[in-house]
């Protein structure tokens, strides 16, 4: 019974004391509000102005990352695709993200990695496309396996790295945000084709511009 008496003591004392840990809160955070009460008092007007302009900053810089409807990503895929030519594009979806590839014939002259005046054409309409969307672009370069003889490059790699950038150099220039922009030169280390056959070798001289399914975070 003592035993029983002293236990029950032990519990009453701990729900009594539970009430001043919410008060202490509340305390706390009344003491917080009147410091910032009385800062506010103590500035000076600019000083308010400066505050309130840099809270607005603040806010138009956030952006809120969200996940695009599997829909819309597909249909600016299939849109994107439409500018070129039926046979020179292709479009894939995975869990992660939308893939338009356009081949190198529409977009590139052999062994350049300056854009034709037709790939150049299709690509400022393309941007368009992209800029209305939230999405992490990854643009990546690929080739055939036939070693670049002579020129400006010294390989498949920089070849393929080059012309990808030429695509996000002109992305950029036509408004879409650096912030949401990737470039991946991967040279002939991912074919979709063998490498064997003109055919399969034109297959793998491509562009793949990537559009992740989670929404970018420009920081």
């Amino acid at each position: 019974m003592i035993a029983l008496s002293r236990k029950r003591q032990t519990e009453d004392e701990n729900d009594s004391s539970l009430w001043l840990v919410t008060y202490s809160d509340m305390v706390t955070l009344l003491l917080s509000f009147f410091i910032l009460m009385y800062s506010f008092s103590v500035m000076t007007d600019q000083r308010k102005q400066q505050l309130v302009n840099e809270l607005r900053t603040v806010s138009a810089n956030t952006r809120v990352v969200r996940e695009q409807p599997r829909e819309d990503l597909e249909e600016a895929a299939r849109e994107i695709a439409a500018q070129f030519q039926k046979d020179k594009a292709f479009v894939e979806n995975t869990e992660t993200e939308v893939t338009v590839g356009l081949s190198s014939e529409v977009t590139f002259a052999s062994g350049d990695a300056a854009l034709s005046d037709a790939g150049r054409g299709a690509l400022v309409r393309v941007a368009a496309i992209l800029g209305k969307l939230p999405n992490t672009i990854r643009v990546e370069g690929h080739t055939d396996s036939i070693p670049v003889r002579g020129g400006r490059f010294s390989s498949n790699w920089h070849l393929s790295a080059a012309r990808a950038q030429s695509v996000v150099r002109l992305l950029l220039e036509n408004g879409v945000d650096a912030r949401r922009l990737q470039v991946v030169g991967y040279g002939d280390v991912r074919p979709r084709a063998a490498n064997e056959t003109p055919e399969g070798r034109a297959q793998n001289r491509r562009i793949e511009i990537k559009i992740l399914r989670k929404a970018g975070d420009a920081e």
